[in-house]
């Protein structure tokens, strides 16, 4: 069946006149019975009574004729989403994301994205920076939001820094610590020590690692919790003293006060994605770079 004579079936039946079918077609009236004989012996139906003045629908033509209109419109909203789809502005967002890194933007963000990209599915995903890098290696998200990157992974990934986020000092509120103003590393390296999982932020805990090391401080890491609600209850719950992002006061924190330390240190929230982007990815990325003004943070 040609898609073609439907059409000029469609067209005929509406117009009830091969003549002004043809003008609105910008073709010539033998090529509107062309194609209206072909369609009937393809069908092997008559769809058309027609003489010398008129046109008229038979009950077969009639019937055919809402089948007709359904494809056109099936195969036209096909090309508009093949369309849509290529361009990015439909289709599937995965986002992987540190929770309590993104709590404060990231909602917002999504509400944006979405009030422009209403075609596009986003579903986000909490993981930690070990399981949003498998992710994305494993095309299983498509942009995550977590820390630097390690080298090996620089060839396959893209990344754009976000933020900058000053690692402070936690402790209990109990804690024979909790009044002072800043503390020190050498300071903070006489008590037991919780860092986050090295299994799942390395980049973090070596770095952590590192201040004390240039200051030939010995520390014992006691813990190691692998999420930092988890980080927080052992400290609120001990005499230990943690070093985390102060992002994770968007956490539940009862019992627990973050202290600047000094000197201070960052870690970074960078977005990544892969080399091979996805259409949605790309739409993203456009999208994040003219708006990122406004989520500067």
């Amino acid at each position: 069946m040609n898609f073609k004579h439907l059409k000029t079936f469609i067209e005929v039946a509406q117009c009830k006149s091969f003549s002004t079918a043809a003008a609105r077609l910008h073709t010539v009236q033998s090529a509107i019975s062309r194609h209206i004989n072909a369609l009937e012996e393809d069908l092997e139906v008559t769809l058309l009574l027609r003489n010398t003045r008129t046109v008229e629908l038979t009950e077969a033509g009639e019937n055919f004729l809402l089948h007709a209109q359904a494809i056109v419109k099936h195969c036209r909203d096909a090309k508009e989403d093949a369309k849509l789809i290529q361009s990015g502005h439909k289709g599937l967002l995965r986002i992987g994301y540190l929770s309590s890194a993104c709590a404060h933007f990231l909602p917002d963000m999504l509400r944006q994205f979405s009030k422009q990209h209403e075609n596009v599915k986003v579903k986000i995903i909490e993981m930690t920076v070990a399981e949003q890098l498998q992710a994305l290696s494993e095309n299983a998200i498509d942009i995550g939001f977590s820390r630097p990157i390690p080298d090996a992974y620089k060839p396959l990934l893209e990344e754009k820094r976000v933020a900058y986020d000053p690692i402070q000092v936690v402790v209990s509120d109990k804690h024979e610590l909790h009044t002072l103003s800043e503390i020190s590393p050498d300071m903070a390296g006489k008590y037991p020590l919780i860092l986050f999982s090295r299994a799942h932020a390395t980049n973090q805990f070596d770095n952590i690692m590192a201040l004390f090391h240039e200051r030939n401080l010995s520390v014992n890491v006691v813990s190691e919790p692998h999420s930092m609600q988890a980080l927080l209850t052992e400290v609120a719950s001990s005499n230990c003293v943690a070093l985390a992002p102060s992002c994770i006061q968007n956490l539940q924190t009862n019992g627990c006060k973050f202290i600047p330390l000094n000197p201070g240190m960052n870690v970074e929230l960078c977005m990544h994605w892969s080399t091979q982007a996805s259409a949605t990815t790309n739409a993203w990325l456009t999208w994040y770079k003219e708006n990122e003004d406004i989520f500067r943070l």
